[in-house]
């Protein structure tokens, strides 16, 4: 009865489903159009009217600065360092824990697949792990006993709704994937839901027609659909006990969300800033403009025009022919009217970059980065400053606030990825995850403060000299600007 009844409703979103919180605002007025400008193409903003001759309604699309994305980029690049390690301890044990930690992290690309997800996260104000095992199946499709294996979904703000959360961490949630076959979206809801001590994952799937051009219902649920005849290997409910957290762990950006103040979820870095972005889009297609619209333009004389004969219309159609290095002799009482006048436009280019500038550094202060950290050059476009980044720089610590909410999501994904090691009886190298006992996990993020080779190579000597650091590090570690290999620190050291 219950499944009828979710087959003869449609659903518009998934905001329309019961136990979804209603957010609907603050996605459709925050989320998704961070999510367009982050793509570069925000028609509110990017699609502007163009009228012709032929088409009084005519648009064109403004050319784009991409600052939205180049803001995250940037940002990513400097909170997840490649100097980012995980690190486990156990009490009693050797590293076996810590290694098989890292074999999972790395077969699900963690290293790389965290620079975008942060990236992510900075565009659209929060992200999500999300952890489950897999299993291979038989030609029958039965599960081969002994095959799980643990994954890890990344997932962006959109892909993602929290329903119970408190202060500190979202407890329940439900995650969105959409795949579209035959001519249908089929889009599924995933739930992850506590009843008591028992984690229970739900999974409803929805089916609606992929929309015909032009139409923007794309992000409609349309109606309930079986799950299995889609998904035939995906349970409609799991229970499973012995879990102490949710499979699933989401930061967000650490900036108040004073768009809804009443919501766990985080707002873009650019959220308070889309006025400047779309003003350094104006100001960038302006520039653009300037050569396209002050190439070249000369005045000519009429009686300098010559005529031809379209072949297929029959009609007369003038011309001027540029090739020309002389004329026919006019009949002029004014010889000043035969005369060809240049009427090309002066550009305003130093202007524009000026005002580019201007509008760099009041998007600079809005994201939280220090001043001047984005410029613009004509020779070589926008620039990033290569400047140190000093402790009391803003950048820095807008960096550090980003690690203290990255930092607790990614010691939770390891510690699901253990508990799920445990409750499955996984083993790794002839040892059952099981077996372990307590574990202390550390994320230690790459340092953001920039130095050269000179500083480093000064503070290295100064270690040295105090007995705190060895000749060979020195000449083997990259970031003290040597980077011998260990056979040639040996034939140096052996030479001093």
């Amino acid at each position: 009865m219950a499944a009828d009844t979710k087959m003869s409703k449609e659903y518009k979103d998934v905001f329309d489903v019961e136990g979804v919180p209603s957010f609907r605002t603050f996605y459709n007025f925050s989320i998704f159009p961070c999510k367009y400008v982050y793509r570069g193409n925000y028609n509110a903003w990017h699609l502007v009217n163009a009228p012709t001759i032929k088409d009084d309604k005519a648009t064109r699309q403004l050319f784009k600065m991409g600052m939205a994305k180049a803001v995250c980029a940037e940002l990513a690049g400097l909170i997840w360092a490649e100097q980012t390690c995980v690190n486990i301890s156990t009490k009693g044990e050797d590293d076996t824990l810590e290694r098989w930690v890292k074999e999972v992290l790395e077969r699900n690309a963690f290293r790389e697949k965290m620079q975008e997800l942060i990236e992510q996260c900075a565009a659209l104000g929060g992200a999500a792990f999300k952890e489950y095992t897999e299993v291979k199946r038989d030609e029958d499709g039965k599960p081969i006993v002994g095959s799980e294996k643990i994954s890890i979904d990344y997932c962006m703000a959109d892909q993602f709704v929290p329903t119970a959360w408190d202060n500190a961490t979202v407890k329940e949630g439900v995650f969105v994937s959409r795949e579209a076959k035959d001519g249908w979206y089929y889009t599924r809801l995933e739930w992850h839901k506590w009843n008591g001590d028992t984690y229970v994952i739900t999974n409803d799937l929805y089916k609606t027609e992929i929309p015909k051009e032009g139409m923007q219902s794309q992000d409609i649920l349309g109606y309930w659909y079986p799950l299995q005849t889609v998904y035939p290997y995906i349970e409609p409910v799991v229970d499973i006990n012995g879990l102490s957290k949710s499979l699933f762990s989401y930061f967000r950006t650490p900036i108040a969300n004073n768009v809804d103040d009443n919501s766990p979820l985080g707002i873009s870095v650019y959220g308070n800033a889309m006025d400047t972005l779309h003003a350094l889009d104006i100001c960038y297609d302006s520039l653009v403009r300037e050569f396209r619209l002050g190439k070249k333009r000369i005045i000519i004389p009429a009686s300098a025009l010559r005529t031809i004969t379209d072949p297929e219309t029959g009609e007369l159609r003038r011309y001027f022919d540029a090739n020309d290095e002389a004329y026919e002799a006019f009949s002029m009482d004014d010889p000043d009217k035969l005369k060809i006048q240049d009427n090309s436009l002066e550009l305003r280019v130093e202007e524009h970059v000026q005002a580019l500038n201007a509008l760099l550094s009041v998007l600079c202060l809005q994201i939280g980065f220090s001043a001047s950290t984005f410029t613009f050059d004509m020779k070589t476009g926008l620039k990033t400053a290569t400047e140190v980044i000093s402790e009391n720089s803003k950048t820095y610590k807008t960096i550090k606030t980003f690690q203290a909410q990255i930092i607790p999501a990614v010691k939770r994904l390891c510690c699901n990825i253990i508990e799920l090691g445990k409750l499955y009886d996984m083993e790794f190298e002839g040892k059952k995850i099981s077996s372990f006992g307590d574990y202390e996990i550390s994320v230690v993020m790459g340092d953001a403060v920039l130095e050269d080779s000179g500083t480093k190579l000064d503070r290295a000597i100064l270690l040295l000299n105090n007995g705190l650091m060895s000749k060979k590090t020195i000449l083997t570690d990259p970031k003290y600007g040597i980077g011998m290999t260990e056979e040639q620190a040996d034939e140096e050291l052996a030479r001093i």
